[in-house]
């Protein structure tokens, strides 16, 4: 009997905690600061097609581009660095795990479309 006791116990201790779910990120603090906005998930420059310059940030379900600055800085006479910073904070609540996509061509950063790029944000997650 007095095992039955502990099973029922450990049964229900267990249904009660079987909802919880645990996350470890991998996040580093100010990384979600309403101007941290240097953390990026991912990023890419395509130079077949139009030239342009994609990146993929934290997003609560409202991220738009236009809540990032691009602060360009020309290294050379064919060279740019390109950093984006978030300048509005995502207050909504949506779970969006893969991020929000945004797109910049060249003509849009003010840079030639046969320049060299590099992006100066960290990237990952």
């Amino acid at each position: 009997m007095k095992n039955l006791m502990k099973f029922g116990a450990v049964a229900v201790l267990g249904a009660a905690l079987g909802g919880c779910v645990i996350v470890d990120a991998d996040v580093q603090e100010g990384d979600w600061s309403r101007f941290s906005g240097g953390l990026l998930y991912g990023a890419e420059i395509s130079a077949r097609g139009p030239s342009e310059v994609s990146i993929i940030a934290h997003s609560n379900g409202c991220t738009q581009k236009e809540h990032f600055r691009p602060d360009i800085d020309r290294e050379s006479s064919n060279r740019f660095r390109v950093r984006f910073e978030r300048t509005t904070e995502d207050n909504c609540k949506a779970f969006v795990p893969e991020g929000k996509r945004m797109t910049w061509s060249f003509s849009e950063l003010g840079i030639p479309s046969d320049a060299q790029v590099v992006i100066a944000n960290r990237v990952g997650r």
